[in-house]
C-alpha cells in the first residue's frame, strides 16, 4: 500500500502523459495490438489500472482491473478522481470533493477545476483552541504564549508556539508510529498517519501465537500462518527437538548432551545452526542452514521473515528487517530498506521518505501544472488589498527542488476585472 503522498506524485505525472477525451475526461492510450519486442516499446504508460505487456510481439495490457474501480492508494485530497475504464487505462477528473488540506485552519481550502488551492482567511479571523487567536491574512494562526493555546494535542499531533513568533504550529507524529496494538495477534495496529489522524497498517511483530514450539508465527496478508520450526528447535523437556514441526527425540544430525540437543555438524538446508561449519552448504544465516549466503540486506532465509520454508533465500516480507542489514529502525519493503528505495510508498510503516527517514526529493508543482502563467481568478471586489503581484516569487519555486511534505506555498498575481467582480488571481504550489 503506498502512501497519499505518493499517490499525488504518480496521478500528477501520469496526468501530464494523457490524452484529453470527450468529456472532459483523460484517458490513456491503448496499446492497440501495436507490434513490439519487449513492453516498453508499446504505447501509452503503466498505471494502476494496468500494466503493458509484449506477448508473442504484440502489445497488450495485464493486471487489468474492472471499469469504474479506483486503484488502489489513491489519495482523496487532490482534486482528482481516477478510475479505470477496464481496458487497463487510467481515467482521470476533477473532483471537487475530494478536498486538499494544508493544515492550517486560517486558510480556506479549495478545488477549482481539478487543482488544489488555498486561500487564505481574512485578518483577524478567529483561530486557536476556543478561537482567542486571530489569523494574519496570510494564512497563519498568531498570537500564541503557550501550545495550549492553538489547540489540545493528540497521541499523533503536538501544537508548537516558538516564542519569537508566535505562530501556531502543528508537528505531527512520523507516519507509521506505533500508537496502540488493540487486537491481539490480528497482524495489524494502529499507527498515525503523518497528518495526526490514525491509521491502521499490517504490523509483522503481531503474529497469533499458537502456543506451539515447533512451528513459527508468521504474519501474512490474510492473518497468521503457522509453519514449521527450523529442524533442531529446542521443544519439550531435556534432549527434544522439533522435526518436520513434530517435538520428539534429538532430530537427525543432532545428540543428546546433558539437557539438550547439540547439532553433529553440516546439517542439512533448513535446520538449527551457530557458524557456518554446522551446516553442509556452509551457509548459517538467521541461525538456519541456508540454501546460499542469501547476504541481500533484504534477503531472509528464516520462514518467520520470508513466508517460505527455512532455509530458502527469499525476498523479506514487508515489515521484516532479516539479520538488522536495514539500519537502524528501518525495515524492508518491496525487497528493498525502505529509507533506501527513494519512494514514500509507506507499506508497513507509511515512512519511507521523512519521519525517521531522509525525506524524499520531489519539485514544486505551480497550479496543478498548469504553471505561475495561469493563475487561477478568485472574487474578492472590496476585499483585494492582499493581492499584489508575487509572480516573480513563484516563478522562483516552480520546478525547483523540494522535500515531499514540506507545507504548500500559496501566491497571488495581482488582480483582474471579470464579469463585474474583481477578481485576486492566486497560484498553489505543492511539493510533489
Amino acid at each position: 500500500m503506498r502512501s497519499p503522498t505518493y499517490f499525488q506524485a504518480f496521478f500528477r505525472g501520469l496526468a501530464l502523459s494523457l490524452v484529453v477525451a470527450a468529456g472532459g475526461c483523460l484517458t490513456l492510450e491503448a496499446p492497440g495490438g501495436a507490434p513490439c519486442v519487449k513492453a516498453s516499446d508499446c504505447p501509452g504508460e503503466d498505471t494502476a489500472c494496468g500494466t503493458r505487456a509484449c506477448e508473442q510481439g504484440v502489445c497488450r495490457f495485464m493486471n487489468v482491473l474492472p471499469a469504474g474501480e479506483r486503484p488502489p492508494g489513491q489519495p482523496l485530497d487532490d482534486c482528482l478522481d481516477v478510475t479505470c475504464d477496464g481496458l487497463g487505462h487510467a481515467v482521470v477528473k476533477s473532483a471537487s470533493d475530494q478536498l486538499p488540506d494544508d493544515g492550517s485552519e486560517c486558510t480556506e481550502d479549495k478545488c477549482v477545476e481539478g487543482t488544489p488551492l488555498f486561500v487564505p482567511l481574512e485578518q483577524n479571523a478567529p483561530c486557536g483552541k476556543d478561537k482567542q487567536l486571530k489569523c494574519d491574512g496570510l494564512g497563519s494562526c498568531t498570537g500564541c504564549t503557550m501550545p495550549s493555546d492553538c489547540g489540545d494535542d493528540g497521541p499523533c499531533l503536538k501544537w508548537s508556539c516558538p516564542t519569537e513568533s508566535k505562530v501556531c504550529i502543528r508537528v505531527f507524529e512520523p507516519a507509521g508510529t506505533i500508537v496502540a496494538d488493540t487486537v491481539k495477534g490480528d497482524c495489524k495496529a494502529e499507527a498515525c498517519d503523518g497528518k495526526g489522524k490514525l491509521d491502521q497498517i499490517p504490523y509483522p511483530q503481531d503474529a497469533a501465537d499458537d502456543g506451539d514450539p515447533c512451528t513459527d508465527d508468521i504474519c501474512s496478508e490474510t492473518g497468521t500462518v503457522h509453519g514449521n520450526a527450523a529442524t533442531g528447535t529446542a521443544c519439550g523437556v531435556g534432549c527434544q527437538s522439533c522435526t518436520d514441526g513434530v517435538c520428539g527425540d534429538c532430530s537427525p544430525g543432532f545428540f543428546c548432551e546433558g539437557m539438550g540437543c547439540v547439532s553433529v555438524g553440516e546439517q542439512s538446508v533448513g535446520a538449527v545452526c551457530m557458524t557456518n561449519p554446522d551446516c553442509a552448504t556452509g551457509f548459517c544465516v538467521q541461525g538456519v542452514c541456508c540454501e546460499s549466503a542469501c547476504d541481500g540486506k533484504c534477503m531472509g532465509c528464516v520462514n518467520t521473515a520470508t513466508g517460505m520454508p527455512n532455509g530458502v533465500c527469499a525476498p523479506a516480507l514487508d515489515g521484516n528487517n532479516p539479520g538488522g542489514r536495514c539500519v537502524g529502525a528501518d525495515v524492508c519493503v518491496g525487497g528493498t530498506c525502505r529509507c533506501e528505495n527513494g519512494v514514500q510508498d509507506g507499506s508497513e510503516t507509511k515512512v519511507d521518505c521523512g519521519g525517521s527517514c531522509a525525506p524524499c526529493k520531489g519539485t514544486w508543482v505551480c497550479n496543478g501544472d498548469a504553471g505561475c502563467g495561469a493563475p487561477i481568478a478568485q472574487c474578492c471586489n472590496f476585499d483585494c488589498f492582499r493581492c499584489e503581484d508575487q509572480t516573480a516569487a513563484c516563478f522562483e519555486i516552480q520546478s525547483k527542488e523540494c522535500f515531499i511534505g514540506e507545507q504548500p506555498r500559496s501566491f497571488t498575481a495581482g488582480t483582474v476585472q471579470e464579469n463585474g467582480c474583481v477578481n485576486c488571481k492566486r497560484m498553489t504550489c505543492i511539493c510533489q
